[in-house]
């Protein structure tokens, strides 16, 4: 069994982009922000399709993470079908050893981690498998996906941002934790991003609002106690856990921070290392390859299965 880190994707608009703009390696500005948005996850999906059927080397998309030029191979497990996307991305190493002739030779080490994407409306999940052997962590893959992505949005004038879900116990970790934070926190902020998945739209203003009238503070996108106080923190006041689960499990990504009374100057990113994650077995995998060599891709039970697990926590 396999574990997967889950991770929400939303498009953003790039408004400043002229006609005439070029990007290297990627052409000019093919559409307008405002036009573009409309068709966001047709458009997603036309690259990815478009890079699934390429013939030439040249029309392969090349998974960069912008820091070297190192090229992480990557290879589809099925055609695009029904807005689900299954890939490898390899992180190509040379291995040495020693042959029969007593010789150091070199090989290429093609060890990898399988990407899911989902792009059908209304779910826009990427699963990302956490495999140590190919990647130091799913991080790695995310900054991976996330550039590549957004350099090829960027001629359709959009971008795109990776959210990872979180496991919304770590933030009562650090609030029952009475040994390191005696004295408890007197600054609690939120960043939330501009938001344009419906899904996670839909449960905001409640949220928001009950959970307003729960803390002792003012609510500016913080939370703050008086002076020389502690915000009340409390995982029993069910609206305070229903605010906490929505922003890290629902949504995702580092947008909590806790300001801890013993230590002011030190703000504690709440979720940064902690990934909600789900497992999908092996012989699923196998199972998927097996249906599209046998051309059985559209009644295939291992990717109706995959479905499944991509939209955990979703309720549409």
């Amino acid at each position: 069994m396999s574990s997967f880190a889950i991770y929400n994707y939303q498009f953003a608009k790039i408004i400043k982009r002229a006609k005439e703009q070029s990007f290297d390696g990627f052409g000019s500005v093919v559409m307008d922000a405002e036009t573009a948005f409309q068709h966001k996850q047709e458009i997603f999906g036309y690259l990815l399709e478009k890079d699934h059927e390429a013939e030439k080397e040249s029309e392969i998309i090349k998974f960069i993470n912008g820091r070297s030029d190192k090229v992480f191979v990557h290879q589809h497990l099925m055609p695009p079908t029904d807005g689900m996307i299954v890939m490898r991305v390899a992180n190509v190493r040379s291995a040495s050893y020693v042959n029969k002739e007593f010789n150091e030779d070199h090989v290429d080490d093609y060890q990898n981690c399988i990407v899911i994407i989902d792009n059908r409306p209304g779910i826009q999940r990427i699963l990302i498998e956490n495999r140590k052997r190919a990647f130091q962590d799913v991080k790695q893959v995310a900054n991976i996906l996330s550039y590549t992505f957004n350099q090829l949005l960027q001629q359709y004038s959009l971008k795109i941002e990776l959210m990872h879900l979180q496991e919304s116990k770590k933030f009562w970790a650090y609030v029952n934790d009475q040994r390191s934070f005696p004295t408890g926190f007197y600054k609690c902020t939120f960043h939330l991003p501009h938001l344009n998945l419906e899904r996670l739209n839909k449960v905001y203003e409640s949220v928001f609002r009950e959970s307003r009238e729960s803390f002792n503070s003012d609510l500016d996108w913080s939370f703050k106690a008086n002076e020389g106080g502690r915000v009340r923190l409390d995982e029993n006041d069910e609206r305070q856990r229903a605010l906490i689960e929505y922003m890290m499990e629902d949504v995702g990504s580092n947008n909590i921070k806790l300001y801890p009374n013993h230590d002011k100057r030190k703000a504690i990113i709440v979720g940064k290392d902690s990934f909600a994650a789900i497992g999908i077995s092996e012989t699923i995998i196998k199972r998927l390859e097996e249906d599209v060599r046998k051309g059985e891709l559209f009644k295939s039970k291992a990717l109706d299965e995959i479905k499944i697990k991509t939209k955990t926590r979703i309720d549409l």
